[in-house]
């Protein structure tokens, strides 16, 4: 789908008018909406006409945009979708469509949202489970675990009662055996999103955890099974992403955590440092 959607637009890149440009870096960027997204969310989200947009798809050729979708869902969710090197040339031929502005845009569109979610009534109940839940766990699929385990790693700082699950087992066993009375869990996926996430939420809901989700803007089964979904701008352009709104999203998460735990943060960190220089964990000063 990636693939000829930006062979499409390089093709009749002179032929777009200053609307229909608009479209074409979009869907350069996050080729993937075109499987994930109607024309009509396109255009609202583009602030554009759907007439804008239909047009568009019958300058790259497609005179039929179900078909097209469906093709692209098939190529999205097919056996060969999920192949790295699928995914490498799809990126090699987008990036010939783009300069350095569009990084620019998107990664600025991406702190944005992750400084208006902050002001959001859900992102405060979030920072409320994170911070006073009797137990904290973490879980990152696939390429995202990596974001996971840090966040897990750092809230260890401020606060007892955090786990890191790694899925190792396959079954997320502390999930299961939990015995706290309140209990939060966060999970971190973006697209295409790992089988187990949706299973896990709906388990974890199921036995009294509050389930916050850190995820790009395509996640279609986030809302449903989440108590707070905290979406951020697909960043698909790019090859295997470290996704910037995800990152800095989380660092905001960490840092009012602290603001709300407070002495009780501050009380934690100093005793994990009387253990630090007990062992002697840094270069002396």
């Amino acid at each position: 789908m990636s693939v000829n959607i930006s062979e499409a637009i390089a093709s009749a890149n002179q032929t777009f008018t200053k609307l229909e440009q608009r479209v074409a870096t979009y869907l350069s960027s996050r080729p993937e909406a075109v499987a994930l997204e109607t024309s009509a969310e396109i255009a609202e989200k583009l602030q554009v006409s759907p007439m804008t947009v239909s047009r568009f798809f019958k300058k790259l050729g497609f005179s039929n945009l179900n078909e097209l979708r469906a093709d692209a869902r098939r190529d999205l969710y097919g056996p060969t979708s999920a192949r790295i090197g699928s995914r490498f040339k799809s990126f090699k031929q987008a990036s010939q469509t783009r300069d350095a502005t569009q990084d620019h845009a998107i990664a600025n569109a991406a702190i944005r949202t992750a400084l208006d979610l902050r002001e959001t009534e859900r992102w405060q109940n979030a920072v409320q489970y994170v911070a006073h839940s009797e137990s904290v766990m973490a879980a990152g699929f696939q390429v995202m675990q990596y974001l996971a385990n840090g966040f897990a790693m750092r809230l260890k700082y401020l606060r007892s009662n955090v786990v890191f699950l790694d899925g190792t087992d396959g079954v997320y066993a502390d999930v299961f055996g939990v015995e706290s009375e309140t209990k939060a869990l966060i999970l971190i996926d973006t697209f295409r999103y790992g089988n187990h996430g949706p299973i896990l939420a709906q388990a974890a809901q199921e036995r009294g955890f509050k389930v916050i989700l850190f995820c790009d803007e395509f996640c279609d089964w986030g809302a449903e099974l989440s108590d707070v979904m905290l979406p951020y701008p697909n960043e698909g352009h790019m090859f295997l992403p470290f996704p910037t709104g995800l990152h800095f999203g989380l660092n905001l998460m960490f840092q009012d955590v602290v603001t709300e735990l407070g002495d009780k943060a501050r009380d934690k960190v100093e005793r994990i440092a009387i253990s630090q220089d007990l062992f002697g964990n840094f270069l002396p000063e």
